[in-house]
């Protein structure tokens, strides 16, 4: 095995080891998940949920097939150094990469999707409906709402975890205009947090924040 063939694996394993590490860390919210015990959804909620698993799948197969294109461009570069006897391992190679990518992508929306669930068993139909006009909102992403209302708690969905907030308890929001129509929203409560959000769904958030906590400063949208 060459040096070229070596720089271009190591990369890729690391890669998805720090996948692989991110997809199993856990929250709090996600680790008393594991005393959680379904309970069977309203036909609507099921609806939703099953719409929800549908999308992560076609979502997960074209993100992990548009990350391969990279893969595929610099192993044709690189077929003309390792002979043939190597162009077959190669191939096998790029194709367990690509099938574990998917299916590690997939395994992290379904985290995702499993977090939700539980609260759709516990939300009453008010919130639910909050939920779903958070989702119409979303277009292509409206089964990765940024957050959701339970039973007067507030969840944020960052990138990695579920945080769990009082929003009564909420005190600043600031905003960072981002392209695209996108804010970054910096929520001062017992503790910061921060999450990206499209400037539409913000305007949802702010109504339940001073629905919640009047009082609270809340940074308006330009």
């Amino acid at each position: 095995m060459n040096t070229s063939m070596i720089l271009l694996i190591v990369p890729i394993l690391i890669v998805i080891f720090v996948l692989y590490t991110f997809i199993n860390r856990k929250g709090d919210f996600e680790k008393r998940l594991a005393y959680h015990t379904p309970r069977l959804l309203t036909p609507e909620r099921q609806e939703y949920i099953r719409g929800a698993k549908r999308y992560i799948k076609k979502v997960s197969l074209i993100i992990g097939l548009f990350m391969g294109i990279p893969l595929m461009i610099m192993c044709a570069f690189l077929l003309p150094d390792v002979g043939v006897p190597m162009i077959f391992l190669l191939i096998i190679f790029l194709m367990v990469i690509e099938c574990l990518g998917i299916y590690l992508l997939y395994c992290f929306f379904k985290r995702n999707i499993k977090n939700q669930q539980a609260l759709l068993e516990q939300m009453n139909d008010s919130d639910f409906q909050v939920l779903l006009c958070v989702q119409k909102e979303l277009y292509l992403f409206k089964y990765f709402p940024p957050f959701i209302l339970c039973k007067d708690k507030l969840y944020l969905f960052t990138f990695l975890t579920v945080q769990e907030i009082n929003p009564e308890k909420i005190k600043k929001v600031s905003l960072v205009y981002l392209r695209a129509g996108d804010v970054t929203v910096h929520i001062k409560s017992t503790k910061s947090t921060s999450i990206a959000m499209h400037r539409n769904v913000y305007s949802i958030l702010v109504e339940i924040i001073k629905r919640y906590s009047p009082d609270a400063q809340v940074e308006m949208l330009k």
